[in-house]
């Protein structure tokens, strides 16, 4: 499950604090921001702050319908480095119309992070015991992608730069 411990590494390599929080075992929901679970949408409205939604790849965005035009940001778990669910997600939900921050945690280090920025996230919870600051200072490794993306309308080759 999230860390909310952790601080929070931007695609323009700042760092801050983690400003959500997650609904505690005691199942009451916290002031302000709050992250909930798929299965906790039904509280959205009880939120006081901004609004984010946790996503496994057990809620795939193609399948389920979630409620984007309420949400400021949705958290994306990968489970594990060999699991590229979480960029098709990040994509997907590019093209359903989210403009919110998009949010990666679980294995996330430095050297998947301009793949993740190519697909869609805004934001990135580096794993625990990896250096953020390493991280941060990798995200400019890759300065002209040749490919489209979420991130880069159109290719390189097709802009002539």
């Amino acid at each position: 499950m999230l860390n909310t411990a952790l601080q929070v590494l931007s695609k323009d390599g700042t760092i801050a604090d983690n400003t959500y929080q997650i609904i505690g075992e005691d199942g009451v929901l916290p002031q302000g921001d709050v992250v909930l679970t798929v299965e906790q949408l039904d509280q959205l409205a009880n939120v006081s702050g901004k609004k984010a939604l946790y996503l496994t790849v057990d809620a795939s965005p193609e399948t389920n319908e979630f409620p984007l035009d309420q949400l400021d940001a949705i958290f994306i778990e990968f489970a594990g480095f060999n699991d590229g669910r979480g960029y098709s997600f990040a994509a997907l939900l590019r093209r359903q119309g989210f403009e919110g921050e998009l949010r990666a945690t679980g294995d996330v280090f430095k050297d998947v992070l301009n793949y993740m920025k190519r697909s869609g996230f805004d934001t990135f919870v580096i794993k625990e015991g990896k250096d953020i600051q390493e991280a941060a200072a990798g995200l400019g490794d890759f300065t002209h992608p040749y490919q489209a993306s979420t991130a880069v309308a159109q290719a390189r080759y097709q802009t002539g730069a």
